[in-house]
């Protein structure tokens, strides 16, 4: 999906992945992250941020929320991080970063509120009363009040399989004059999930009937009275985005691919972010007309179609194959390439793809590498997966 922007916008990236390989100091199955790319894109999301008056947590699963490079990502300018789970959070509080939402996309459970609270997060998103019910009565026991967003849907709004939940737009009003008389929280504000998608031709991120629901739901709050701290819009923040979403009284995105350069539309117009990332992993065999791929790093959703496969930084970026995409349904043990007509693929070549990933639901390992741009590539951290 990324492949040919990141030929054009960052080849030092795809020919030093395939000299990290091929010398050994990183093994197949390995995310390779830019982190200079990473530290300018960082620096353009957050000034068109401050340009626009939008604050950001940092969307870190997508790369593997590593704390290494949560802290780097934190230094370039984004100081809060959103945890979609209760994991995720416990991870990158007890490296001592601050979390500024968490529970969105997954509840934390019944048991694990009072670690939450102990993140002391600058907001909880809660699915339903009964969820911030149980958040409250810990936050009581506790001695103390926590801000919480509300999760909204409308009846017509697309959520992805394996995301479903909400308060349901007809029932806010009922719910939140139940949820205002627990003491233990304080509504201030609503998000939903995706606010932004690309539009069919391709050439702009259009904003989604959930969008339209997060405003009606921001009507709703201000009838009652509510004050408001935060209309929270993930789904593709990038320097491209942000000028709308600010426009709308949105204060809050969650940047994650556009620090990568990796959102939908990045693949089809160049943007002020650059492609960051990498997949690197190794031919193993040939099976019948077909190369088998060591794996461990692919992802349903990923649209890819090709990849370079050599053993020559100087001549990878010439060495295009056609991949097949596994189904769903297999194990992540081998992708297949096509043998191509023109040259020759041997046992132990390097390939190179760039595709839309979210690597903690991977078990691949992620290298972090300075000094590509300036022709002197530093691994820094190796994040292994076992």
């Amino acid at each position: 999906m990324f492949l040919d922007v990141t030929k054009r916008r960052n080849s030092k990236l795809i020919q030093t992945g395939v000299t990290l390989h091929q010398t050994g100091e990183i093994p197949p199955n390995t995310y390779v992250i830019d982190i200079d790319i990473l530290k300018e894109n960082t620096k353009k999301i957050v000034d068109a941020s401050a340009e626009h008056k939008m604050k950001l947590y940092l969307m870190s699963k997508q790369l593997g929320r590593i704390p290494e490079l949560v802290k780097i990502i934190v230094d370039s300018g984004i100081k809060k991080v959103v945890a979609v789970d209760f994991d995720e959070g416990k991870l990158i509080a007890e490296y001592g970063i601050k979390i500024g939402n968490v529970g969105h996309l997954v509840q934390p459970g019944k048991h694990q509120w009072e670690e939450v609270l102990s993140w002391k997060p600058e907001v909880v998103t809660i699915f339903s009363f009964e969820r911030a019910k149980q958040l409250s009565e810990k936050a009581t026991d506790l001695g103390m009040k926590q801000d919480i967003l509300i999760k909204v849907i409308g009846p017509k709004d697309k959520i992805f399989n394996g995301q479903e939940g909400g308060v349901n737009l007809e029932d806010l009003s009922n719910t939140l004059e139940k949820i205002q008389e627990l003491e233990g929280i304080s509504v201030v504000g609503v998000t939903t999930f995706p606010n932004l998608l690309l539009n069919e031709a391709r050439t702009k991120m259009c904003p989604t009937t959930n969008f339209t629901t997060l405003m009606l739901a921001r009507d709703i709050l201000e009838d009652k009275g509510i004050p408001i701290k935060q209309i929270n819009a993930p789904s593709g923040t990038s320097c491209e985005t942000i000028p709308f979403l600010a426009e709308q009284g949105v204060t809050h995105g969650e940047p994650g691919h556009g620090l990568t350069g990796t959102t939908p539309l990045h693949a089809y117009k160049d943007l002020p972010e650059k492609p960051a990332i990498i997949y690197v992993s190794e031919v193993s065999h040939q099976y019948k007309e077909t190369y088998q791929v060591i794996a461990g790093g692919f992802y349903g959703r990923s649209n890819m179609t090709g990849a370079l496969v050599g053993h020559d930084p100087n001549t990878i970026l010439d060495r295009y194959v056609i991949t097949k995409q596994n189904s769903p349904e297999s194990i992540d043990y081998y992708g297949g390439i096509n043998s191509p007509k023109d040259f020759k693929v041997e046992i132990g070549d390097t390939v190179i793809y760039a595709f839309r990933t979210q690597i903690f639901v991977t078990r691949a390992h992620v290298a972090l590498v300075e000094g590509i741009q300036s022709g002197k590539p530093r691994l820094i951290h190796l994040e292994r997966k076992w």
